[in-house]
């Protein structure tokens, strides 16, 4: 079981320069991808894309990487060759309207700004996706260790959680045994003072007693939840991302914890059904950041 949130930084050396990638994730309910690339290099965005598309399921992932080119690599620097000359053609010109003396040479051309691109405008795609891709998926690799260690946390919470809660189930089943039949008597003793006198032998009234009894008890609820808390450690063992699935079986849960709650006549019962929903509700503060 992996968490969403985790991070992974890795650096691949070329002859040119250093790629860095960053990767960060969070919970999210879908896959986000946001990917910032210096713009030489957009062209290779979607296969970045690809490689934790295929890798990840579930997660806002942010994505940062860089290109560092070393001070000695071939074409760092480059002239711009356009402005260079459109400097040149209207300096001569505006010489020749005012008559002023002197010559144009490159070093007073070379003051002039944006003439120095120090950033390439296309890349050899082949040459630099290798590297890049090292980069990515050391990057990636990382992130997901520590997304599977955080996830083995949760889990680990998560067992004690569902322990306590099967704990508390027993005690609520334990007390249900005797809710029905006490609620039966109860009934009968409520018929016969309003009679005020013994039950006549009406099997219709021990019908209607017997029915009303019947809604109190809990013991369908208690047998579902035990197969909830079952389901949920299986779940959480599954080699498959499980947060969606997690969520569902939680949301199950309260639903039986609601209507045991509905159901209860014995007071007794209650203050462990608010015990069971607030250890449920840590459980689900957890599975919103599975994977």
């Amino acid at each position: 079981m992996n968490s969403m949130t985790g991070f992974g930084k890795a650096e691949s050396k070329t002859k040119t320069g250093k790629f860095t990638a960053e990767l960060s994730s969070v919970n999210n309910r879908y896959l986000e991808i946001s990917i910032r690339l210096p713009k030489q290099l957009f062209v290779l965005e979607s296969k970045v894309r690809e490689i934790i598309s295929n890798s990840l399921s579930r997660g806002k992932i942010n994505v940062w990487i860089n290109f560092a080119e070393n001070d000695d690599a071939p074409e760092k620097y480059l002239i711009n060759k356009s402005a260079l000359k459109a400097y040149y053609k209207q300096l001569k010109s505006i010489k020749t309207d005012l008559k002023l003396s002197g010559n144009v040479d490159i070093a007073d051309l070379l003051k002039l700004p944006d003439l120095i691109v120090n950033e390439r405008s296309s890349i050899d795609e082949k040459k630099i996706w290798v590297p890049l891709k090292k980069a990515v998926e050391s990057a990636l690799k990382q992130m997901r260790i520590m997304r599977a260690h955080e996830g083995q946390v949760m889990k680990n919470e998560m067992l004690l959680r569902i322990e306590i809660l099967s704990k508390l189930l027993k005690r609520v089943e334990k007390l249900a045994g005797k809710m029905a039949a006490s609620q039966r008597k109860k009934l009968t003793a409520k018929i016969n003072d309003i009679l005020s006198a013994p039950l006549p032998d009406n099997n219709r009234i021990e019908e209607e007693i017997a029915i009303m009894a019947e809604k109190v008890d809990i013991t369908e609820e208690c047998v579902r939840m035990y197969s909830h808390l079952s389901l949920f450690g299986k779940t959480m063992n599954a080699k498959a991302p499980s947060g969606k699935k997690l969520n569902f079986i939680l949301q199950e849960k309260n639903r039986e914890i609601n209507t045991m709650g509905s159901k209860a006549v014995n007071q007794d019962i209650s203050p462990i059904l608010i015990s069971m929903k607030d250890e449920v509700e840590k459980i689900r503060e957890m599975v919103q950041n599975v994977e």
